[in-house]
């Protein structure tokens, strides 16, 4: 299968939708759906497709907290079983994906009159260590002394620090783990087209013809068309009661809940400014709630990308419908007034504020969900369920970035079982193909003429952890053809046009939001990207073929969704 994954893919993936039957059609293109669909291609024996109404991860699943974590606020609730799946995970997901997968130090806080006390969280941090393979390395460790805890996160409060217990979780950008799964699995034979809606069934299963018959649209065209399945997977999310309401089996009941459902982050510049060649995160208990005699959550201040901040998260029910989510200006006070707290010496406002942005959790209602399904089938876990519906259609309710992997696993366990298909997961043991370990080897010189407007280790090392070796290559080769292509597209960023011709050629960008939202994170910088938004859609429509209206139309599209998500700041 060529490493090609454009929008002629897509078209020609459309076509091959429309044309020939599957096996399993998966609904849903973020970091779940993503993983099911590499665990159907790497099975061998079930023809499988996935569609999505969006673009890849362009809900929930890139709007996370960008943790691989293991649960430690579960040691305090003795759920050690959950813990230990997700520090296995985690432990897979850095095989498999250690270009994207990165450990990251997280210093918890610990001031006088904490709800939690310092020996506790010390022994539950020993507790979560031992539950991973972990190397040393990544030991917990207490540090009490004040100025030592400085000189590792910067400026923080020390008025009433007892110490800090440091613990080791891992850090990912959740939309680029999205897809690079979604390229495995499509390079494994998965039939895989973002900016595809479901509409409905227009057939279901019988006696005669035992395939589903759904109805779908192109939301680039605008053209409909048809889908014939044996099986039907919804792993949409929070829309997941978005499809429940056309199965033909509907009941009239929710299967998730809204209430705390949303969680939002703010990006802001670097807050630790310092010479410790590994950031630390933070997680701090907060003091807003006192006053109103609530319980205080914790919040993380975690290194983003380009040079950020990311502080989140908050627990909130969302006010607007899914696609227009956005922070509150109270949620932004919250987290801004809470990050001042901690840096107190750093000139923070909300003039401070890069961007924000919001998501919501798919939390599964507390109401006889699973004894109301079916008896078929049913999985239940703390943080995910699967099962059939009375018409046949499968559901997964719930799940997280961390344990993608093990719930597809268990679903398609089911799937291959009702298929009659042999079962081979391999998706713990296969890496990503674009995969590369930390032990990048620097000896290929000719890089330093190839990549001439970047520095040897600046450029190619990020090169090669952002898009893979396969992706790496390929950027290389561009700028061999074309020189041009080596030149910034800002003086500002990092990125070079290369990147920009590499994210539509070989990461199906279609839209300009796709490209400066999801694929660069360059709507995380400063400007978020607004300044230089009609130069790279005026470049991509070179490339492309886009005419003037369409690269108006991607600007204004883009200026829109910015200003959704700050309208609050």
């Amino acid at each position: 299968m060529s490493a090609e994954f454009s929008h002629l893919t897509r078209s020609d993936n459309i076509k091959t939708l429309q044309a020939e039957p599957l096996d399993v059609l998966v609904i849903g293109g973020g970091i779940v759906g993503a993983g099911l669909i590499r665990d159907l291609a790497l099975n061998g024996g079930i023809r499988s497709g996935l569609i999505d109404q969006g673009d890849f991860a362009c809900g929930t699943s890139s709007a996370s907290s960008q943790l691989i974590h293991g649960g430690f606020r579960y040691i305090s609730k003795l759920d050690i079983g959950l813990v230990r799946q997700s520090r296995k995970e985690r432990e897979i997901l850095h095989h498999t994906a250690p270009n994207l997968v990165k450990p990251i130090p997280i210093a918890i806080l610990c001031y006088k009159d904490d709800p939690y006390p310092f020996l506790g969280v010390d022994v539950a941090a020993r507790v979560y260590n031992r539950l991973s393979k972990s190397n040393q390395d990544e030991k917990s460790q207490v540090i009490r002394d004040c100025k030592r805890i400085e000189t590792l996160l910067g400026p923080i409060a020390t008025d009433d620090l007892k110490g800090c217990v440091v613990l080791w979780d891992s850090q990912v950008d959740d939309a680029r783990l999205t897809l690079a799964i979604l390229k495995d699995a499509h390079q494994h034979g998965g039939v895989i087209s973002n900016y595809v809606r479901f509409l409905g069934y227009n057939k279901m299963p019988d006696k005669s013809d035992p395939m589903f018959k759904v109805s779908v649209e192109d939301v680039i065209s605008g053209d409909r068309f048809e889908i014939s399945s044996r099986r039907i997977v919804s792993a949409t999310g929070p829309w997941t009661d978005k499809i429940w309401e056309k199965d033909p089996s509907y009941d009239g009941h929710s299967r998730l809940v809204t209430d705390k459902a949303k969680g939002i982050h703010i990006i802001l510049p670097r807050c630790a400014d310092t010479s410790t060649s590994v950031p630390y995160g933070i997680v701090a208990i907060t003091q807003s709630e006192k006053n109103n005699n609530e319980k205080q959550r914790a919040i993380f201040i975690l290194p983003g990308q380009h040079d950020t901040s990311i502080v989140g998260t908050t627990e909130t029910t969302p006010e607007n419908e899914l696609e227009s989510v956005c922070s509150s200006k109270k949620e932004i006070e919250y987290l801004l007034s809470e990050t001042k707290r901690v840096y107190p010496n750093l000139s923070l406002s909300r003039d401070s504020i890069i961007g924000s942005y919001a998501g919501v959790r798919p939390l599964i209602a507390n109401n006889g969900l699973a004894s109301r399904i079916s008896s078929r089938s049913e999985f239940v876990s703390r943080d995910h369920l699967i099962t059939d519906s009375q018409s046949g259609i499968l559901y997964v309710y719930g799940g997280k970035l961390t344990t993608h992997r093990q719930i597809a696993e268990e679903t398609v366990d089911y799937i291959a079982e009702s298929l009659n298909v042999e079962r081979d997961c391999k998706t713990a043991l296969l890496p990503l193909p674009a995969a590369i370990s930390d032990d990048i080897k620097m000896s290929d010189t000719s890089d330093i003429d190839t990549l001439k407007c970047l520095t040897l280790t600046d450029g190619r090392d990020r090169l090669i952890h952002r898009y893979g070796m396969e992706g790496y290559l390929h950027i290389k080769k561009l700028i061999v053809d074309d020189s041009t292509l080596s030149e910034p597209i800002s003086e500002r960023l990092p990125f070079i046009k290369a990147e920009i011709v590499y994210s539509c050629w070989g990461e199906m960008a279609i839209t300009l939001e796709d490209l400066l939202w999801r694929r660069t994170r360059i709507g995380w910088t400063q400007g978020q990207g607004t300044d230089i938004a009609g130069s790279v859609a005026e470049f991509i429509g070179e490339k492309n073929n886009w005419d003037q209206p369409r690269i108006t139309s991607e600007v204004e599209k883009y200026n829109k969704r910015i200003n959704l998500l700050n309208s609050n700041i």
